[in-house]
């Protein structure tokens, strides 16, 4: 404990020492520092005591402005130093690819905090927002090593040819979250192992960053556990998979799954204001809300994000319709009805 926790605050680490052995992480560059610390605002809402590891990728210090709660611990990538894997993960993607080297540091970094004092972790990427309670998750690393959330992207070929084809190019589990615990260190350094070989978008090699190789865990290994709750991980990528629907009132997904936690990444967010995704519009307002009590500004991470907002009436109609996707879609209905 004493090598991950050095110089931390005292009341934080006697808090650790006596009774924590579950964390949330995530990996940012320091300027994403707000994003980091919205999610962590969305965390203690159901936990006030839940502690997030925050891996800067650059180095660099976050801006001193901004808030630094007692349990979130700032870890420098420089802390890895020695570190399994680390150092050449360093020297072939930071200085030329800082994504790569940001992406292949997961499993890195949650192996780091398992053989560092933790017996459960949750990896996030710092883009996403609780809005359900998450303590079920950690439950299921009690008979399970590593968590994966699938994807849920489109699986029929008559909807949308594209998405369908992007099921078996973008991976079937998502790598923007995992939970493990201290029996997923073979998965986790494995997983290092085949991201130090390569990274980027080898679509002829079926590899696809650090994602795709998430496609080999639950056949390689057995105890890997696949979260079939449908309102964890919310995206752009599975609205048709994950379908919102307003049930008495409630947004569920597929009419039976509440929100749990949402992935707000710019395509997600463009969707909702484009009004394809209207449903998640109030979820949206409280993601923006929370991100803005940090002192950051959402549009300064997101350009083009008034465009959005302010687009004329026949634009908003055209992002609405989708047109080839519901033609599609109601001529495989018919055709089901025949």
């Amino acid at each position: 404990m004493a090598y991950l926790f050095d110089n931390c605050n005292i009341s934080f680490c006697l808090y650790l020492h006596y009774n924590m052995t579950n964390t949330f992480c995530t990996i940012i560059t320091a300027d994403y520092y707000p994003k980091a610390l919205t999610l962590f605002k969305s965390l203690i809402q159901f936990n006030p005591s839940a502690p997030l590891q925050v891996l800067v990728a650059d180095n660099k210090p976050v801006s001193p402005a901004m808030e630094r709660p007692d349990l979130i611990r700032l870890i420098p990538a420089s802390n890895l130093a020695g570190y399994s894997l680390c150092d050449d993960l360093y020297k072939k993607y930071a200085h030329n690819d800082m994504d790569s080297f940001r992406w292949s540091l997961k499993p890195v970094f949650i192996s780091y905090l398992l053989e560092n004092g933790f017996d459960k972790v949750l990896y996030l990427d710092c883009d996403m927002f609780f809005f359900g309670d998450y303590d079920f998750l950690f439950l299921e690393l009690d008979n399970a090593s590593v968590l994966l959330t699938p994807n849920w992207i489109n699986s029929n070929p008559l909807l949308d040819k594209d998405s369908f084809f992007s099921l078996f190019t973008s991976g079937f589990f998502s790598a923007g979250f995992i939970g493990a615990n201290k029996m997923a260190l073979p998965a986790l350094k494995w997983w290092a192992g085949a991201c130090h070989f390569m990274m980027g978008a080898h679509i002829e090699h079926g590899i696809r960053a650090d994602q795709k190789y998430l496609d080999v865990f639950p056949v390689k290994f057995e105890t890997t556990k696949i979260i079939r709750h449908r309102g964890c991980n919310i995206g752009a990528w599975n609205y048709e998979e994950c379908k919102r629907e307003l049930v008495n009132g409630k947004v569920l997904i597929n009419a039976e799954f509440p929100v749990i936690f949402v992935h707000f990444d710019g395509m997600l967010i463009r969707g909702i204001l484009r009004g394809h995704d209207k449903l998640l519009a109030p979820y949206l307002e409280l993601y923006k809300k929370a991100f803005e009590e940090t002192g950051a500004i959402l549009s300064d991470f997101m350009p083009d994000i008034d465009t959005h907002v302010s687009a004329g009436t026949i634009t908003r109609l055209k992002w609405r319709l989708k047109l080839k996707t519901r033609i599609k879609k109601m001529l495989y209905n018919l055709s089901q009805k025949l």
